[in-house]
């Protein structure tokens, strides 16, 4: 399951929860496109600590192509992962290096703290 809202604060929060396949993560993005009134230097914190993924590197190079597309009309994009499994942290790291451009910067964090930290600075 994915959920998401935007918080007082102006982060986008996005938890991750349970099985989350590829499609679920495909059908998310497609939502997050059709959202209007988002801050145009754009916050982002996806929580992954109570997700189970298992994912193929095939789906992590088509979910980045695809996060690419539907954010390729913000001025910036800074993006923290929250996670506290090997894997999900190893899933985040590939997604970072593969969904990177000029105006967007990825981060993996272990606490909610640091990563809320981070993304206000």
């Amino acid at each position: 399951m994915i959920n998401f809202y935007l918080s007082d604060s102006g982060i986008f929060k996005v938890t991750f929860s349970g099985t989350v396949t590829a499609e679920d993560i495909t059908k998310y993005l497609l939502e997050f496109e059709s959202l209007n009134n988002l801050p145009q230097a754009f916050l982002s914190l996806y929580d992954l600590r109570d997700a189970n993924m298992d994912l193929k590197i095939i789906d992590i190079l088509s979910i980045s192509k695809l996060t690419k597309k539907v954010t390729s009309s913000y001025e910036t994009v800074r993006t923290a992962f929250l996670v506290n499994k090997p894997n999900l942290t190893a899933y985040s790291i590939l997604f970072t290096r593969e969904s990177s451009h000029k105006k967007s910067v990825r981060r993996v964090f272990s606490t909610e703290e640091a990563a809320i930290k981070w993304l206000n600075n």
